[in-house]
């Protein structure tokens, strides 16, 4: 009843919205034309086919060889549905797919297809069989508004967010989704925008589920989100967010970023932070009371054909109990695919490089191949990854952890497959410590040494 009434609130605001706006004030602009009788009345329909082929072994302290960890091949499509603003103001946007092993002989939890369980708090280890199945994952109403120079805009169901604002969404193949509303305001170079949701679901779950805290149980009725974005001249932005969930846990960021007029250059400073509501030590705090953050600094230069990335993370997370986490997660909720934050660092080398007191840095170059093959659409990479000086509740020792990858790709550049592209990714990580994958005691975010192979074929459409 408390989402429906919130939703109701949310229409009322727009319509009201609506009868004040003036011609005046609102004036079609040629980007933006109104949607007449018989013009413009029918969606867009667009989607993809995806081929995913995965072979990741983990070493076994326990057995001292590697075993498999994830072997599979899972096929997937989705279908995007995506009105126009019917009178300039109200339109839908609809999102199913559709998933399902080819061939699986590992862990089933490979987060390509639905887990074979509910949610992320009631996990049994005891089936073998990743889900087949379908999954809608956008359905909601979107409005808009023109207030003067500004423009007002809102969106109600199921959606992912795209506001400034501390709630972001987990990816596999496609997004996790949440039930509730955002709405927001752009006007000249500032943008605000307020996001509400009750439930959510990581794309690794076919259905929705509630919010909960760290002991699986306690139920957490909603969290919120509230943030500002403003642009400078030439190329410099600036955003501030903070939200919470209900009587568990904070999130706050700042983001600082420059990208050169003919964007060669791009540079970032960006401060994220997280703290229990409550400020105590109770065992079932995520923190302990302590105000865990983290740094990332990131730049990257792009001389055609060359990009190079040169990135770093120093972490913060500190803990006194054993049943604290001791690890950074921008998350309104503890477990993993219970919610995710607008967390944009992402170096595909396993890790997340975030254990407290962790200073990880990170060196990538890729090359367009084009000029070398005389054919277009070919690219290469390699990047590595080291992190030290990670410390933790239930250990003295210091973590020490390394990764490199190398990537090749091909993407289609014209004909009637364009745009389809394949990807080989391969990551070798080296866990430094002799601790068993994810022990209760000590680095609980660190596993073992790994090998990943991951290759991925997709296939875009539009009628």
């Amino acid at each position: 009843m408390r989402f429906l009434a919130l939703i109701l609130c949310f229409l009322s605001l727009s319509l009201f919205h609506v009868r004040a706006a003036s011609d005046e004030t609102a004036p079609a602009t040629a980007q933006e034309k109104i949607a007449a009788p018989g013009e413009g009345l029918l969606p867009a329909v667009s989607g993809n086919l995806f081929y995913f082929n995965r072979h990741r072994k983990r070493y076994h302290v326990g057995e001292g060889r590697f075993l498999d960890n994830l072997r599979h091949q899972t096929l997937q499509g989705n279908v995007d549905i995506s009105s126009p603003f019917y009178g300039d103001v109200a339109g839908f946007e609809l999102g199913l797919f559709s998933t399902t092993d080819l061939a699986n002989s590992a862990s089933p939890d490979h987060e390509m297809s639905f887990f074979p369980w509910k949610n992320p708090w009631m996990p049994d280890w005891s089936k073998r069989d990743a889900r087949s199945g379908s999954s809608l994952y956008r359905a909601h109403l979107k409005l808009r508004q023109s207030i003067g120079d500004g423009q007002f805009w809102g969106k109600a169901g199921y959606f992912q967010p795209s506001g400034p604002g501390v709630i972001g969404v987990n990816w596999s193949l496609m997004p996790g989704t949440y039930r509730g509303l955002e709405t927001g305001l752009d006007k000249g170079p500032l943008s605000i925008a307020f996001a509400w949701a009750d439930q959510y679901k990581a794309p690794w779950f076919s259905d929705l589920y509630h919010f909960r805290r760290n002991d699986g149980q306690t139920r957490v009725d909603y969290l919120w989100s509230l943030g500002a974005r403003i642009r400078f001249e030439p190329g410099f932005s600036a955003e501030v967010a903070y939200g919470e969930s209900q009587n568990f846990l904070r999130s706050a960021h700042l983001k600082l970023k420059y990208t050169s007029p003919d964007e060669k250059i791009y540079l970032t400073y960006q401060l994220y932070g997280m703290a229990d509501r409550d400020n105590s030590d109770s065992p079932d705090n995520q923190y302990g009371g302590h105000f865990a953050h983290q740094h990332y600094l990131a730049a990257a230069w792009r001389p055609a054909p060359w990009v190079l990335r040169a990135e770093f993370l120093h972490t913060r997370a500190p803990s006194n109990q054993p049943q604290h986490a001791g690890y950074f997660a921008y998350r309104l909720t503890g477990r993993y695919g219970g919610s995710q934050g607008a967390y944009e660092p992402w170096w595909d080398s396993r890790s997340d490089w975030n254990h407290n007191k962790e200073s990880a840095v990170f060196l990538g170059v890729s090359r367009s191949l084009n000029d070398l093959l005389g054919v277009s659409g070919f690219t290469a990479g390699l990047s590595g990854a080291y992190g030290w000086g990670g410390r933790v509740y239930g250990t003295e020792r210091r973590m020490r952890e390394s990764a490199w990858s190398v990537d090749f790709g091909y993407a289609v550049p014209g004909g009637p497959l364009k745009n389809t592209r394949i990807s080989l990714h391969y990551t070798h990580y080296d866990n430094k410590t002799n601790q068993p994958s994810y022990p209760d005691d000590g680095f609980k975010n660190l596993f073992q040494d790994e090998r990943d192979l991951k290759i991925l074929l997709v296939i875009p459409w539009q009628l």
